[in-house]
């Protein structure tokens, strides 16, 4: 079985891998342009524009990252506790097909109904229900998307076809966040663009249904060995408590399969940090460094792409070394990278072009005209800046003296996140830089190192936070595809067949178990210190995971399962 290629299949066997591929690049269409894209950011937009920067409750202070990483928690808490008794019983009574069409449907249409959230008095917390719903039926059909892995195809190339897996996702959900990138770019600016952003956001909802009929045509419901032959005869609750006892007998029978319990061990911490660095990404580009939406799109895409080409790499680099191994050098790569992540630093306005006010004196009359200035149209705390400021456009004329007086404001406004600058004229040179402004740094206690590498790398190479953005998503997208890949395949190979449903369950319980308690520690940290130390919080647990992972017995765990599969086996005779 070890010389068998995936090219030596029948058929047949091939078809239902390559269904089962495509409803990654299904519902991949809710992580890329979804979770990550365009609902933070979307989000923090209408956050802002109802309540400002931050809002302050019983004391803590919530922004709009920290309130979307509460709702990401909430929802992925509703599946961690539900998966197990749900994954127990679809062994037993063939519903793996049922509860993935259910997850589906249910996830599709709360993303469609997103949409509506511009005609409902509260916009923001609209969205975030209709997320939050959402959501669920994402990571819910995840659960038993991934049990279908153990039946699609023979254990040693689980690597392989988990990898084309994930590369069939990368790139349906690039295609689909091109087609928003280009539709946001044609309206960026008019009046259309809300319009846009929430057809987009309905659009994932469509493209998610639409190629899932592939899978749900093509792919065959897995045998079940160890039938439950009464379910039939029982109601809903009666099934609910079978599978609740049965999921506790499933705890007590995972002391016999030791691997799998230390490997989700390090899967809890490890997968922890990564799920929380990629789903927060967004938000922390628009709220920390203001990412605009559709750089922080074109960003997103190129590292759809990368990462469907580092899903494959790693499956060659899992060939070579092994599986294990390979996993490692992923992880260790994301160490490096949310250190970077951290240090991404925008460029203090030294460049005149780099000001949000650009003032140029006009020598016929002695007034300045306005070249450039910020929109300030898209959040309640640029309200209160206009009321300051006054309705200072791009074209606008200022005497001397309301030149003066703007550049003044910055010190009267306590959150004011501009910056302005007089070019030639009596008050030439002039300049002003906002207390909220994003390249003030040096109060956290992690902004030393941002601080660092801003004067050693950023200011030498005079690298604008874009391009230092874009820069971390070419190296995510290496790291990506491969961490999550071979997470998966490892699990696979340490696995029974004949009880994939109830063990991916418990994967997806530390899955989503571990997208609770990172956002959770996120918005702690936030809240106490800032969103810089919160990320670095974030980065401790990725390197407890990875270390975890080193008493993991691959050759060990194949061997259990196996012998398991024979054990189950031979009760059907």
């Amino acid at each position: 079985m070890a010389s068998v290629k995936l090219s030596d299949l029948p058929l047949s066997d091939r078809k239902i891998i390559r269904a089962w591929c495509m409803y990654d690049w299904a519902n991949s269409a809710f992580a890329t342009s979804g979770i990550v894209a365009i609902f933070p950011v979307y989000f923090v937009f209408l956050f802002k524009e109802a309540l400002g920067d931050e809002a302050i409750l019983w004391g803590f202070t919530f922004t709009g990252s920290s309130v979307w990483s509460l709702a990401a928690a909430s929802s992925t808490a509703i599946v961690a506790l539900s998966s197990p008794i749900l994954g127990v019983i679809a062994d037993r009574i063939a519903a793996k097909k049922l509860l993935l069409w259910t997850y589906t449907i249910i996830g599709a249409s709360c993303t469609i109904l997103t949409f509506f959230s511009a005609y409902t008095p509260f916009a923001w917390i609209w969205l975030l229900f209709t997320f939050i719903i959402g959501n669920v039926g994402f990571a819910g059909s995840l659960v038993f998307y991934n049990s279908f892995l153990p039946h699609i195809a023979p254990r040693n190339l689980s690597d392989e076809v988990s990898s084309r897996g994930f590369a069939y996702g990368y790139i349906g959900g690039g295609l689909l966040l091109l087609i928003h990138l280009i539709l946001n770019l044609m309206v960026s600016g008019s009046t259309y663009a809300d319009l846009v952003t929430r057809v987009s956001m309905a659009s994932i909802g469509v493209w998610w249904f639409g190629w899932a009929l592939w899978t749900f045509r093509v792919v065959p419901e897995p045998p079940v060995i160890n039938r439950y032959s009464k379910a039939l005869k029982m109601n809903v609750l009666h099934i609910s408590k079978f599978g609740f006892w049965e999921m506790v007998n499933t705890l007590r029978d995972l002391t016999r399969f030791k691997e799998i319990l230390v490997y989700l061990i390090a899967y809890l911490l490890f997968n922890d940090g990564l799920q929380t660095v990629m789903g927060l990404a967004g938000a922390f580009a628009a709220d920390t460094l203001h990412i605009p939406l559709a750089f922080n799109m074109a960003t997103i895409l190129i590292i759809q792409f990368v990462a469907a080409g580092g899903a494959m790499l790693f499956s060659v680099l899992a060939r070579q070394l092994t599986t294990k191994k390979a996993l490692y050098i992923s992880l260790i790569g994301w160490v490096f990278i949310v250190l970077f992540g951290i240090a991404l630093a925008p460029l203090s306005p030294n460049d005149t072009k780099n000001y949000d006010y650009r003032l140029e004196y006009v020598k016929a009359d002695g007034t300045y005209l306005v070249t450039t200035a910020p929109d300030l149209t898209d959040s309640q705390t640029d309200e209160s800046w206009k009321a300051i400021t006054g309705n200072i456009e791009e074209g606008s004329i200022l005497t001397r003296r309301d030149t003066s007086r703007l550049l003044n404001s910055f010190k009267s406004a306590g959150d004011s996140r501009y910056s302005a600058v007089a070019i030639n004229g009596p008050i030439g040179g002039q300049q002003a830089i906002g207390i909220s402004h994003p390249s003030l740094l040096g109060k956290g206690p992690i902004d030393w190192w941002p601080t660092l590498v801003r004067s050693k790398v950023w200011n030498p190479l005079n690298l604008d936070i874009g391009y230092q953005w874009l820069i971390l998503g070419l190296l995510v997208g290496i790291v990506m595809g491969g961490s999550q890949a071979l997470a998966r395949s490892l699990f696979t190979q340490i696995s029974p067949e004949t009880r994939s449903g109830e063990f991916f369950s418990f994967f997806g319980f530390m899955s989503r178990a571990s997208s609770v308690f990172g956002p959770l520690l996120y918005v702690f940290v936030t809240g106490v210190l800032d969103t810089r130390s919160a990320i670095f919080s974030i980065l401790v647990i990725i390197i407890a995971g990875t270390i975890v992972l080193r008493w993991v017995n691959v050759e060990s765990g194949i061997k259990t399962a196996i012998s398991e599969d024979k054990r189950i086996r031979s009760l059907e005779v």
